[in-house]
């Protein structure tokens, strides 16, 4: 009768300690995580291990223990649009809350532009390009232009940043200045009025031989006078072109 007493007292035992076993695991099967995504995005779609779970901006679902990649890419037919990627690990029955927000950007643009944009010591891209308004100390550099430090929450004042360049100025070419031209220009005429005064001379001076006229000879004399003037200052006038051109 003990005996028979004593077996009943074991099986009740296994019965119980198996139920602690079993028991916990069958609930922990029907048991899932739960998965909340949310975002500020307008209109968003949201990926789950490469599938469309949602088209707004919020999700919340259940799923078994594992690893899950998810994408939230904004509703946009622009080529650079708004994107966020991230991976999550569910175990244990666990609420999961995943929450993906847009930073606002601000526009910056210099002139010149290609300008390098650091943040402390990591370039964040040549102008023009957006700049996240948390990024709060910019510094803008280009070769051969002085380097510009500002702050970001001041683009929204100044969207374009001026450099100034470190190079002296190059002093127009002699050739192309108003001088020049002036020049030019003067030397063709008196040029020309030496040749006109001396054709004169000569044509007044074969009269005089031909008739003997004293007043022939003295106005030949005053043709040579203005010719052999104008002639004077256009090899002046050439030799300070040539002057010019030598020393550039």
């Amino acid at each position: 009768m003990m005996m028979e007493s004593y077996q009943r007292m074991n099986l009740f035992i296994k019965i119980i300690f198996l139920s602690l076993i079993i028991i916990p695991e069958i609930i922990s099967q029907d048991c899932k995580s739960r998965l909340i995504i949310e975002t500020d995005l307008d209109s968003a779609n949201i990926f789950v291990n490469d599938s469309l779970v949602s088209v707004s901006n919020k999700f919340d679902s259940e799923f078994e223990d594992g690893w899950y990649k998810i994408l939230v890419v904004k509703n946009s037919n622009n080529w650079d649009k708004t994107f966020f990627k991230d991976s999550v690990f569910l175990s244990g029955c666990i609420t999961k809350n995943l929450s993906f927000k847009t930073e606002e950007k601000v526009y910056l643009n210099t002139s010149p532009q290609d300008a390098y944009v650091l943040y402390g010591d990591s370039l964040l891209g040549n102008t023009p390009l957006f700049i996240e308004r948390s990024k709060k100390i910019l510094t803008i550099t280009k070769p051969g232009y002085s380097v510009e430090s500002l702050i970001a929450d001041d683009l929204a004042k100044q969207n374009i940043v001026t450099l100034n360049s470190l190079q002296l100025p190059k002093e127009e070419s002699f050739f192309y200045s108003s001088g020049f031209h002036i020049l030019a220009a003067t030397a063709v005429v008196l040029g020309a009025v030496s040749a006109y005064y001396k054709l004169k001379a000569d044509n007044t001076y074969d009269k005089y031989h031909s008739n003997g006229d004293p007043n022939l000879l003295n106005e030949t004399n005053r043709y040579d006078i203005v010719s052999g003037i104008t002639f004077t200052a256009l090899q002046i006038n050439f030799g300070y072109i040539l002057y010019r051109f030598l020393s550039e």
